[in-house]
């Protein structure tokens, strides 16, 4: 069956990446905390109405859209209900018309069950092997980055993907939605909430784990036919947060 375009106040998007490029530049034009108003307004809305959690995210209804920050360096869309709650949206998710799948939001929890050790980690990295200018060595191309250009990307064979899929089938996990956080409000990740499932995989990736810094652009453009070498300087995970 042809894939049908999306069709949002009388505009037509092709794909699904004209409509993501779309709405990226749309957020890009707006200050944190500025509303959003005019056509741009109204072709968010005509987007909402998409989400599949559009309802909870419309609530009692929209007083106004804005821009403003998650909890992490980025921005993104949000809704101000007339009850004066908020609460934020993701335009790709509006776009896709598809939730995550259960699969999905475990990977997502099991990302965020390490990232705190993973900012560590590079940070450390960066701090014992950076030349004067605060830069180390790309370990696809050799140019020295930055520690704010660059990724700590988990090197083939083992992706954090492969991680996650090793630890469920080593475990004989068997993923259900009550040991992940449920949806709330501008709540930007999905969290494991079982304690014990959290440490075991945290346990489980120090261990296993492969970093390396490499470029951000490079980890962009990553695919499956990437050579597979040892690395020219592996970054290793803390002792003190590796644990037993």
């Amino acid at each position: 069956m042809a894939r049908q375009p999306i069709v949002l106040k009388g505009i037509e998007f092709k794909f699904q990446k004209d409509a993501i490029e779309h709405f990226k530049n749309m957020l890009e034009r707006y200050r944190n905390g500025q509303t959003i108003a005019g056509d741009d307004s109204d072709m968010l809305l005509a987007l909402l109405d998409r989400h599949p959690q559009a309802g909870e995210k419309i609530g009692c209804g929209v007083k106004r859209l804005y821009k403003d920050r998650t909890d992490m360096p980025t921005s993104c869309f949000w809704i101000e209900r007339t009850d004066g709650s908020r609460t934020d949206f993701s335009y790709r998710t509006a776009i896709s018309a598809k939730g995550k799948s259960l699969y999905q939001e475990f990977l997502e929890a099991c990302r965020d069950a390490v990232q705190d050790d993973l900012r560590v980690t590079k940070e450390r990295f960066f701090e014992d092997f950076a030349d004067r200018d605060g830069r180390v060595e790309c370990d696809i191309t050799g140019d020295k980055v930055a520690i704010y250009e660059s990724h700590l990307d988990h090197k083939k064979p083992l992706t954090f993907q492969v991680l996650v899929d090793t630890f469920i089938g080593a475990n004989d996990i068997e993923i259900k939605p009550e040991m992940l956080s449920s949806a709330q409000d501008a709540q930007f990740q999905i969290t494991i909430i079982n304690l014990k499932l959290k440490k075991n995989f945290i346990r489980y990736h120090h261990k296993m784990a492969q970093l390396r810094v490499i470029k951000a652009e490079q980890n962009l453009s990553l695919g499956g036919s990437e050579r597979i070498r040892n690395s020219r300087n592996p970054v290793l995970i803390p002792r003190e947060l590796v644990g037993d």
